[in-house]
C-alpha cells in the first residue's frame, strides 16, 4: 500500500471520499510543479533578455548584472523547488505496511 493511501485510510470517509482527496491530492502536486516549471521557464527567459541588454551601448551593467543574478537565482530557486516536489511523491508512493495496530 502507498503511504499516501495509507495515510488517508486513517480517515474516517466513505471509500469513494478516499478516492477523491487522494486525487485532490496529487492534482496539487502536478499544479505546483506546473507553476514551478513555468515559474522557471519565465526566469531563464529573463536571463536571456538581460544578456542581449549587455550588447547595448549606454546601459547600466550594474542594474543588468544584478536582473542577471536574480534571474539565476529564481531559476536555482525553481529547481530546489522541482526536487522537493519529486521527493515528495516519491514519499508518498513509497509501499508501506499497516497493521492492525496502525488501524486504531
Amino acid at each position: 500500500m502507498k503511504k499516501l493511501e495509507a495515510i488517508l485510510r486513517d480517515c474516517s470517509f466513505i471509500d469513494k471520499l478516499f478516492s477523491l482527496r487522494e486525487k485532490e491530492i496529487r492534482r496539487k502536486l502536478e499544479a505546483a510543479k506546473d507553476e514551478c516549471e513555468e515559474a522557471k521557464l519565465n526566469w531563464q527567459i529573463s536571463y536571456e533578455e538581460a544578456m542581449q541588454k549587455l550588447g547595448e551601448k549606454e546601459v547600466d551593467y550594474g542594474k543588468i548584472i544584478n536582473d542577471m543574478i536574480t534571474a539565476k537565482e529564481g531559476i536555482a530557486n525553481a529547481e530546489a523547488t522541482l526536487k522537493a516536489i519529486k521527493e515528495i511523491e516519491k514519499d508518498l508512493n513509497e509501499e508501506v505496511e499497516i497493521t492492525e495496530e496502525d488501524k486504531k
